[in-house]
């Protein structure tokens, strides 16, 4: 059997992409998917010219796992993806936000389908599509769980519904070890201080509200702006605030680097100045929630890193795979991830560059030389599919679905699956002196 061709990466020709991006799902994947097709008709493209859509629930007992006053809950459409009613057209690749069914994301926390050709990234990732990163980090922040780990399990009660979706340190500090270089950013809600590398003064005088905001320098995520500014990606996503906002970021030469935190310094390997930034719109008439874009790769070098991610598939597209680096940082902080108990972890974060080496040469032995990378068709339906004319209760929460996906990525990777059922699978040792915060 031949294998497919690659893709020469000459300097006159960086590869690109023809993506389509959308602020806020909100449970309406059918008029995204319809905005997407009547976009390519106006730029003369067609469907099959997109890559993959960028997205910034299953049954009705998971409306009872969203942070949405009863009287807003709404199943949307999701569930008819789930069931196989419906297949998602093109590659949809999503973010969690703070409107969705925590409890799914939370079975799938280190990335997976969510129903076929629909993929969540989990709570942070790294992904490549051909040679193209994307990296990307779920959920909002909120200062006073930042330093708490993923405590929230079923059944949830009033504030866990609520905290379930905040940014935890643990995951950040995950992405702040990435040293190469990161094509495409993405977070639900903005890095802080953005709104100020665009048309500020217009965005103030439609949004009052986020002037009060942005003088106390409130508006957008903390932690997004450490990445953004680590990362330094050609592009960054982002949704949350229901407002289309572009912005040019122009980066300084160099980061300034922290006594207590290292690995927030710039990488050597990290070279781009300028990243163009981009929130957009919920679906709704009137309202900019989707745009097209075409993304050249950041990066023309060709190396043994790249070249496994080269193949095309029959349909000339390439595949979604996991990204090594990001499998030796996850293999690397594994044992530090604490499920149960919320009491904060203590500041501080110890670099070990020495031990990533070290979990990077065993994924390349043990997943790059076995050709693991591609990320399986491994989709499993779990919960119960929706049916409308089930007229049972709905206000009860869902019991705990171990997810498969989980289970094969962590004996892929030889780590310890804390999202299985029981009341010791959360505890989990620290190892190689890492302590987050």
């Amino acid at each position: 059997m031949s294998k497919a061709p690659l893709v020469e990466l000459e300097d006159s020709t960086k590869p690109s992409l023809k993506i389509a991006v959308e602020g806020c799902g909100h449970g309406s994947l059918d008029e995204i998917y319809k905005a997407v097709e009547a976009s390519c008709d106006s730029r003369g493209w067609t469907m099959a010219d997109i890559d993959f859509l960028l997205i910034c629930v299953r049954n009705s007992l998971d409306l009872n796992c969203m942070s949405v006053p009863r009287k807003y809950r709404k199943l949307g459409d999701f569930h008819a993806y789930y069931s196989g009613e419906k297949r998602a057209p093109i590659l949809t690749i999503v973010i969690g936000g703070n409107h969705e069914a925590s409890n799914y994301f939370f079975e799938l926390y280190h990335g997976g389908w969510l129903a076929p050709n629909i993929y969540y990234m989990g709570a942070a990732n790294v992904l490549r599509y051909g040679p193209f990163r994307i990296a990307g980090l779920s959920g909002i922040f909120n200062r006073s769980d930042y330093h708490r780990p993923h405590h929230e399990r079923l059944p949830y009660d009033r504030n866990d519904i609520r905290s379930i979706y905040h940014v935890r340190d643990y995951d950040v500090m995950k992405l702040l070890k990435i040293r190469q270089p990161v094509d495409i950013g993405v977070s639900h809600d903005w890095p802080r201080r953005v709104e100020w590398f665009g048309d500020y003064k217009k965005l103030f005088g439609e949004r009052r509200h986020f002037f009060e905001s942005a003088k106390e320098n409130n508006l957008g995520s903390e932690p997004a702006e450490q990445l953004l500014n680590h990362l330094r990606p050609t592009y960054w996503f982002s949704g949350h605030m229901h407002v289309k906002y572009s912005a040019t970021v122009k980066h300084a030469s160099a980061a300034p680097v922290s006594k207590s935190n290292p690995s927030t310094s710039l990488s050597p390997g990290i070279t781009n100045d300028t990243t163009q930034f981009l929130a957009l719109d919920k679906p709704g008439p009137g309202r900019s929630f989707l745009e097209l874009v075409e993304i050249k790769l950041c990066s023309d070098e060709r190396n043994e890193s790249t070249e496994q991610y080269l193949e095309k598939a029959p349909d000339n597209k390439f595949a979604l795979s996991y990204d090594e680096e990001w499998l030796a940082i996850t293999r690397y902080t594994a044992d530090a991830l604490t499920i149960q108990g919320s009491a904060a972890r203590s500041k501080g974060q110890i670099w070990n560059a020495h031990t990533i080496e070290k979990n990077l040469h065993w994924v390349n032995e043990n997943i790059t030389a076995k050709g693991l990378l591609k990320i399986p068709d491994n989709f499993e339906r779990h919960a119960p599919i929706y049916d409308p004319s089930d007229q049972g209760k709905y206000d009860e929460q869902p019991p705990e679905f171990p997810n498969s996906q989980t289970a094969y990525f962590c004996q892929l990777l030889g780590i310890p699956n804390k999202f299985s059922m029981g009341d010791d699978e959360g505890e989990g040792e620290e190892d190689d002196g890492i302590v987050f915060g």
